[in-house]
């Protein structure tokens, strides 16, 4: 193709190529995707490293100011055989003063710069919506240092310390199995002060040698490392260290080893401290060993190595599969294959890549967009929560506005820009005709049907509990036994009780010893009054050592069979008030029972009939009759087998209540609801849990989420 002006007025002068700035140098990069050649220009002065392509080195090669564009074109043409049209070169001088790699840009003069340094400044507030999710602080100047340690670390670079290092580890999690529960049971001792602290001490540590094993790493490749110090990601510390200068290295295998340094350093820690942990005395090196093993286990496997964030994971997952700049190049990708989708626009791809890098690109843009969205979801949560509310508010509507709606709002002003186009191809029609169907099945009110967890059980039924802690003197009964009201289950004793029965009784003898000989004795007789108080006092006394006595004998309350015994109860066991010990379960009709929740309270009608699907294999539905909703919401939940914590449909957090009895106390309001069972049914041995499904009034899903929407925002609001 010929190099030839592009067509103006013939007053016109021909664009002219700006200056590039003399300290720039041009180096050879790592290969590409499917091993195609990159270069790197360097910019010693911002520290930074901007990658180009073939035909971008071929431009810049024969680069000279003031020459027009069509020259240029003509010199790559004869020298390198490359067709380059005068547009390319106008998009390519444009990226190229973009990037700030002229001495002044192609038009505007060093106006163009004072612009952008002006739209670069922010208020304090912009400011402030900027950097309160990341702040960024060098602190150090590491580069003396490093030169000086390097050779002491070198030995921990050889094949013979990381075999040392994978049997320590490997030994470590062979001891760690053989006591596992004492391993797992030690994770609730870190939830108390003493634990985060020892927690804190462990991230400081491992972080620290994290961003060493970076450093270090970099400089043994020959880099260099300007700056270490903290940054602040919500406002939590995190440190940093800058091995920007790994973009030099041509070898992605020493850019790989680089950005793994810091997991592998954490990998070793905890492999050593997995080891340490099983043979160190209980105290605080015990605790430290557990800290360092599990936070590096965690940290390492879960956040570092993730791709999806902008740390370690990224990198190495970049350098792997041979795609620099990953995540811009992958959004451009996914923005494209979305518009492709969704209107059909026939547009060419970003970039020219093979079609298994594109889908790599594609499938990776749009999992980060998922994991953003979730990810500043939560931090918008979190920040509301961390804040006083009305600060929590403002946080929260930042974060969600501007990096959630933000976004969406810039792509949705892209396609209104290109409205005419988008407006002209079928696939957008046919994408209009599907998004109003959406909305209109959203909007119909169709669903019917409510469900409800719930228990099939006798109308009769009796979980059984101590009146009293004491120890088991004796179990009477076993399961399947039938008993009757009031017949004797398990007997139980306290030793304290005995005493103080036997001491009371002693002294109430003596008292009416003493009184029964004062009309003898002048002291006596002159006490009387006193003694006879006092004797009062002690029968009163022992009264009610009797009546805990009484309650020591645990009692059938209704008479029906032995459906359940706690195996845990046996001869010579102490238990305690909130011990299960037996259900009883009645002769008679069954019941259903069950929790609606408070998202369909107000669409359940009186009498409503439904099926209960019992998860209990073999046995069959059940139609049931709706009899009876408590008008008030439980405080807490009956029948333990719904239970979140008992594999249950209800979320429930644990509470004692009165008198030790531990409490499931649901998340969500819940309304206690009792149904009749239809006739014929066999009486279960026990309760068999299910799925109530009733009849309700219709609502729509648009109807339901708004409903679940106001009622967080007049929660949280305080009215």
């Amino acid at each position: 193709m010929a190099a030839a002006a592009a067509p103006g007025p013939a007053s016109q002068p021909p664009l002219l190529l700006p200056e590039l700035r003399q300290e720039l140098r041009i180096e050879p990069g790592a290969a590409g995707p499917g091993g195609a050649a990159t270069w790197l220009v360097v910019d010693p002065v911002q520290h930074r490293y901007v990658q180009i392509d073939e035909t971008a080195y071929h431009l810049l090669s024969r680069w000279h100011s003031g020459i027009a564009y069509a020259e240029l074109a003509a010199r790559v043409s004869k020298d390198f055989g490359h067709q380059i049209s005068p547009e390319e070169i106008d998009q390519f001088v444009r990226f190229v003063s973009g990037n700030n790699l002229t001495a002044e840009p192609a038009s505007g003069g060093w106006r163009h710069y004072a612009g952008i340094a002006d739209r670069g400044k922010h208020g304090w507030l912009m400011w402030a919506i900027h950097n309160y999710l990341y702040v960024r602080l060098p602190l150090l100047r590491p580069e003396p240092f490093l030169m000086r340690a390097l050779p002491l670390v070198a030995p921990l670079y050889t094949r013979a310390f990381a075999i040392t290092v994978a049997c320590i580890g490997l030994l470590g999690l062979y001891f760690v199995s053989r006591q596992w529960e004492v391993f797992a049971a030690t994770f609730q001792h870190f939830f108390s002060w003493h634990g985060a602290a020892a927690y804190a001490v462990a991230l400081v540590v491992i972080k620290s040698a994290h961003e060493l094993g970076h450093a270090f790493t970099a400089a043994r490749f020959g880099c260099r490392v300007p700056s270490m110090g903290i940054c602040f990601l919500v406002m939590f510390p995190v440190l940093y260290t800058d091995v920007t200068d790994a973009w030099r290295l041509r070898d992605r295998r020493e850019r790989l080893l680089i950005g793994g340094a810091g997991v592998a350093v954490e990998l070793i820690i905890a492999c050593i401290a997995t080891l340490l942990w099983p043979f160190l005395p209980e105290g605080i090196l015990k605790s430290l060993a557990f800290s360092l093993a599990t936070v590096g286990w965690v940290l390492s496997l879960v956040i570092n190595l993730n791709p999806l964030m902008r740390f370690d994971g990224y990198y190495l997952f970049a350098d792997a599969i041979g795609i620099d700049n990953l995540q811009s190049r992958a959004f451009a990708f996914g923005q494209w294959r979305m518009r492709e989708f969704l209107f059909g626009l026939g547009m060419a791809p970003p970039e020219s890549v093979p079609r298994r890098t594109a889908l790599i690109l594609t499938v990776y843009a749009w999992a980060v967009w998922l994991y953003r969205l979730i990810l500043f979801t939560g931090i918008a949560v979190l920040v509301y929560h961390m804040a006083f509310k009305a600060l929590g508010i403002v946080l929260f509507l930042v974060e969600i506005v501007y990096f959630i709606l933000r976004p969406v709002a810039h792509e949705l002003m892209r396609w209104w820009k290109d409205g005419a186009r988008i407006s002209a191809t079928r696939r957008s029609r046919i994408t209009a005709a599907a998004a109003v169907t959406l909305v209109l099945a959203a909007a119909m009110p169709w669903s019917t049907q409510i469900s409800m967890p719930a228990v099939v059980e006798a109308a009769a039924l009796a979980r059984v509990y101590p009146q009293r802690g004491g120890a088991v003197e004796a179990v009477l009964v076993k399961a399947g036994d039938r008993v009757k009201a009031g017949d004797v289950l398990v007997q139980l004793s306290s030793a304290e009780t005995d005493h103080q029965i036997a001491l009371s009784k002693s002294k109430i003898a003596l008292l009416r010893m003493r009184l029964a000989r004062r009309s003898s004795d002048a002291e006596d007789r002159s006490h009387s009054l006193v003694m006879e108080q006092e004797l009062r006092s002690l029968t009163s006394s022992l009264d009610g050592l009797m009546k805990e006595r009484a309650d020591l004998t645990i009692a059938a309350p209704i008479s029906g069979t032995v459906a359940e015994l706690n195996s845990g109860v046996h001869k010579g066991r102490t238990i305690g008030r909130a011990e299960f010990v037996a259900l009883i379960r009645g002769s008679g009709d069954l019941v259903a029972r069950g929790y609606i929740s408070q998202d369909d309270i107000a669409r359940i009608g009186h009498n409503s009939a439904g099926r209960f699907v019992p998860d209990l294999p073999g046995w069959p539905s059940i139609g049931v009759h709706l009899q009876e909703v408590s008008k008030s919401g439980a405080g807490h939940i009956e029948m333990p087998e719904l239970a979140s914590q008992h594999g249950g449909a209800i979320a429930v957090r644990p509470h004692m209540g009165d008198g030790g009895h531990r409490r499931l106390v649901p998340v969500k309001a819940h309304y206690l609801a009792t149904l009749s069972v239809a006739g014929g049914v066999k009486v279960p041995a026990f309760s068999v849990r299910g799925v109530v499904t009733l009849t309700g009034e219709a609502e729509s899903a648009a109807g339901r989420a708004w409903r679940q929407i106001a009622a967080v925002l007049v929660r949280e609001s305080g009215f």
